[in-house]
């Protein structure tokens, strides 16, 4: 999706030049311009949006961040985290059906399914009862066929076997000091308001993203690597190389947008992080607001991809 979206960007007038700068760094990127550019796009979407952003290679400091450091609501975003932690979980046994939450699902009242309606358990009960931990992780990560309700649930069950949202966010922030604010508070659509909501700074995203685009995340083996990219995997793009990525959207409030990712361009691995986030609905209403801050998330999005891609082929020069 954002190979196209670096089109629609680029025609919406983010055109981003990449001169040579004095920072250190692998690429010349042209932070002002950027910076310029996000600032136009986040001014004309108005309406109270906050956004978090950052751009980078697969290791070091990023080339380019904005307000990374604040937390903010991940929608599904999160998942790549819940996936690391399921697969490092039951490595070596990630085709063997997912352990310990036979008893959630057979549960009306249990939280990770309990706000299901009665067709929507028994939806969820069929496609995933003795589902592997392989497949649970790609529904989960939207990679193998499913529903909505099933994809989350995929998440949800995850977070049962993995002892709950509390242990789950213990096991996340115990894999790397950078993941020490990311914080898995609820259930897959549940309210948003009942525990607390699902949150990360973009900085977490961004290392999670060098760690797994370098192949070098603390416990985790070379063979549920494997797994953890091939679940991330999305169309590559002819000009940039594979696309690894976890985006994430939520119409209620507040309104929230996530894209994050990475290119594996023949210069290197391309991370990039964005985090939306608009109070509530404007004028137009809530349909028609969360279609706009799906529009101005890629916007910055393919801004970002468009000004490291130019940068790092500026930089063979």
């Amino acid at each position: 999706m954002i190979g196209r979206v670096i089109v629609v960007a680029l025609c919406a007038g983010l055109t981003l030049g990449a001169q040579p700068a004095s920072r250190p760094g692998p690429a010349p990127l042209d932070v002002p311009a950027l910076a310029a550019a996000a600032a136009a796009t986040l001014g004309a979407h108005g309406q109270g949006v906050a956004a978090s952003l950052w751009l980078g290679g697969a290791d070091g400091d990023g080339w380019f961040a904005r307000d990374v450091d604040t937390p903010r609501p991940t929608a599904s975003a999160i998942k790549t985290f819940y996936l690391v932690e399921l697969y490092a979980r039951f490595a070596g046994a990630l085709d063997r059906p997912l352990p310990g939450v036979d008893t959630a699902l057979a549960d009306d009242v249990h939280p990770a399914i309990s706000h299901f309606t009665p067709q929507q358990r028994a939806e969820v009960r069929r496609e995933l009862t003795g589902a592997t931990v392989r497949h649970v992780g790609r529904v989960m990560m939207g990679s193998a066929p499913a529903s909505n309700i099933v994809y989350n649930a995929a998440a949800n069950l995850v977070t049962v076997a993995l002892g709950g949202p509390d242990a789950l966010s213990a096991a996340i922030r115990r894999r790397d000091p950078a993941f020490a604010a990311v914080a898995a508070r609820r259930y897959m659509l549940r309210n948003r308001r009942e525990r607390g909501d699902n949150e990360a700074p973009a900085r977490a995203l961004a290392v999670l993203y060098q760690r797994l685009a370098s192949r070098r995340l603390a416990g985790v083996d070379a063979a549920s690597m494997d797994a953890i990219q091939d679940a991330l995997r999305r169309q590559d793009d002819p000009a940039l190389g594979r696309h690894y990525d976890k985006g994430g959207d939520l119409d209620s409030d507040p309104l929230t947008m996530v894209r994050a990712g990475w290119y594996g361009t023949a210069k290197g691995p391309l991370v990039y992080v964005v985090m939306t986030m608009q109070p509530v609905p404007g004028p137009a209403g809530r349909e028609a607001s969360t279609a706009a801050l799906a529009k101005t998330a890629d916007a910055l999005a393919g801004a970002l991809v468009q000004a490291g891609w130019t940068s790092l082929t500026s930089s063979a020069r």
